[in-house]
Order: C-alpha cells, then sequence, then structure tokens
C-alpha cells in the first residue's frame, strides 16, 4: 500500500474517530455512575492499582483503554478526549467507585498508587486514612476493541478485588474477569462513554458479589 494510501487512511479513520468521540451525544453522569445501593459501610478507603503488562511495559499510556479497527482492518490506539489532566485509567476507575459510593452517603478516601504497587503497599495506605473498611482493585487486565465496519466490540477485563480493613479483620478477595463480545449501541453515545457503561456494570457486579458485600458491611 503506497504511502498516499495509508495517509488517506489515516485521516478518513481520524476524522472518524473525532466524530464518533467528540460529536455524538455524551452520555449524562447519572448514566455512568455506578449504583450501590447500601452495600458498604459508610466510611471506606480506596486504591485502583495498574497491573496490566503492556501499560507496567511502557508499551501503552497510563490513559489506555482501548483499540479502534477501522474499515480496512487497520488497528489505532485511540484515547479518551477531554481526559482530566494527570488523569490514569486507574484514576478514572476509582472516580467512578466513588461516585457511586458517595450518592449512596458513604465517606469515601481515594488513594492514588504508583504503577506496579502491591496489594500489601495500597493495603498500608489505606490503613492511614482511618478508615473501616479498605478496597482494593487490582486491575491485571482491561482492553477493548472497537470495530468501526461492523460495530463490533470485544472487552476484556481481569481484576482482583480485596477488602480489608484495621487489625484483626479478614481480609476476603475476588477475582472477576470476562470475556464479552456484542455490538455496541448504535451511535448513541460516544465510543468512550458506551464502555464507561461497561465499566459501571462491572463495578456494580463487584459490588453485589455475595463475598465483597459481606466482607463490606461486617
Amino acid at each position: 500500500m503506497g504511502k498516499a494510501r495509508r495517509l488517506a487512511l489515516f485521516y478518513c479513520f481520524l476524522a472518524t474517530v473525532i466524530v464518533l468521540a467528540g460529536c455524538a451525544t455524551p452520555a449524562p453522569k447519572s448514566e455512568i455512575t455506578p449504583k450501590l445501593y447500601g452495600s458498604v459501610d459508610n466510611n471506606v478507603a480506596l486504591a485502583v492499582l495498574e497491573h496490566r503488562p503492556y501499560v507496567l511495559s511502557g508499551n501503552k499510556e497510563p490513559t489506555y483503554e482501548g483499540l479502534v479497527r477501522g474499515g480496512f482492518g487497520e488497528v489505532h490506539t485511540v484515547y479518551r478526549p477531554n481526559r482530566p489532566e494527570g488523569e490514569r485509567f486507574v484514576d478514572q476507575i476509582a472516580s467512578l467507585v466513588r461516585d457511586g459510593l458517595t450518592q449512596e452517603g458513604v465517606k469515601v478516601s481515594v488513594v492514588g498508587m504508583p504503577l506496579g504497587a502491591s496489594l500489601e503497599d495500597a493495603l498500608a495506605k489505606l490503613g492511614q486514612t482511618g478508615a473501616r473498611r479498605y478496597i482494593v482493585i487490582d486491575i491485571a487486565e482491561c482492553n477493548w476493541e472497537w470495530g468501526m465496519a461492523l460495530m463490533t466490540s470485544t472487552w476484556k477485563y481481569d481484576l482482583d478485588v480485596s477488602v480489608a480493613g484495621p487489625a484483626g479483620f479478614n481480609t476476603r478477595s475476588k477475582r472477576f474477569s470476562d470475556v464479552d463480545t456484542s455490538k455496541l449501541p448504535n451511535g448513541s453515545y460516544t465510543v468512550f462513554d458506551n464502555y464507561s457503561l461497561h465499566y459501571r456494570r462491572v463495578i456494580e457486579s463487584i459490588f453485589n458479589d455475595p463475598l465483597i458485600r459481606q466482607a463490606l458491611q461486617n
């Protein structure tokens, strides 16, 4: 394929992404915010850890969420537009969880951790907040690929979720993972907001899990 042809395909792709990311209707915050009805102690501390190997290796930026496959099969990494300065993907997930808990009257202390931080390091930091429960979401995988031609989506996630507390509390952990292959809503919201709705559903499923619910309430 000649250079001019490749450039034409790239600019066509770029224009499409701009339309999808910037011109489609943004999802209202109320639709993206998880609904976490009465499932948590009213004073918690939260950390979200980054352990996606391609981020730790430097192949992808900490803001990375997914890929878009163009109409001719070419794959491009795209980044969420208008992201707050310095916000990483783990910070975005932490904000979703915080917003869901806050709207239920829960006091939430979010503790940012460096790339590759361990569970032990996170728990030590969370223990300094004075909260009664500590929540650690460790992201081993979270990656989506959106097919522009057929409007298809493949989304993979693999998370370890731990609930701990002050001395004497029995830490409990559970793994949540899935590969979801489906069609996204056709143009209702931006591509990025459509995936935010996926994040919301997974967060809700985590906090509705019986083991996690019990650990947060006891």
